[in-house]
């Protein structure tokens, strides 16, 4: 494949149509898993690709896919591995450089923080990855992120290890200099951008970064 930016749509909430029809437009590569791929079709994007067990798309979909001669990579309902891994796997093992996700948040709270850990398994194969979701970007970074002041917005910092964080922020109603933000502490959450732009440097430790508004 060898394509730098790929789009992949999963089957939890849907977002606004116009963030993903732009997503599109900046990607090279689209696949789409499971039931991801009727909110495709919808829109009338065609993916590149599809990935599952087809438990959840429509026989009218399927039909399109059929017709648009799109490839489908089918799996058994009963695996190790949720369709999200597997697509995530495939892309980047097809020489993906960057994955945004979409429909990775959804009622299934399991499969919700299932789909924002698999970003650690895009960052650990040198990816870079994020999930679009409506009101919310989410990151998951070790080193160092730039990012531009959006009004309304909050940034929040997250460490995902035990041994929390060590973290500098500039730019921010709050900053910090190699600070450290103990796991399971909400010291890192509702800060804002308050310069043009906002500078996270994680010198110790991973962070979900989420760039949120109400």
């Amino acid at each position: 494949m060898n394509k730098l930016k790929t789009l992949l749509v999963l089957n939890g909430e849907k977002v606004n149509n116009t963030t993903i029809l732009k997503l599109r437009d900046e990607s090279d590569f689209i696949l789409s898993a499971d039931g991801g791929t009727d909110y495709c079709i919808q829109l009338g994007i065609i993916p590149d690709l599809v990935i599952g067990d087809l438990d959840s798309i429509s026989p009218e979909t399927l039909d399109i896919l059929q017709e648009k001669k799109v490839p489908i990579n089918i799996f058994p309902v009963k695996k190790d591995k949720t369709d999200s891994q597997l697509s995530i796997e495939y892309l980047i093992d097809r020489g993906a450089k960057e994955i945004t996700i979409v429909g990775a948040i959804g009622s299934r709270i399991d499969h919700s923080l299932a789909n924002i850990l698999l970003l650690k398994t895009i960052k650990d194969r040198g990816v870079k990855g994020k999930i679009v979701h409506n009101n919310n970007t989410i990151y998951l970074i070790d080193d160092e992120l730039i990012l531009d002041k959006k009004n309304g917005y909050f940034v929040s910092i997250i460490p995902i290890e035990p041994k929390g964080a060590l973290v500098s922020l500039k730019g921010f109603e709050y900053d910090l200099s190699k600070a450290r933000i103990a796991f399971a502490s909400t010291l890192g959450i509702s800060n804002f951008i308050k310069d043009n732009k906002g500078y996270i440097k994680i010198y110790e430790g991973e962070c979900l970064v989420v760039i949120s508004k109400d």
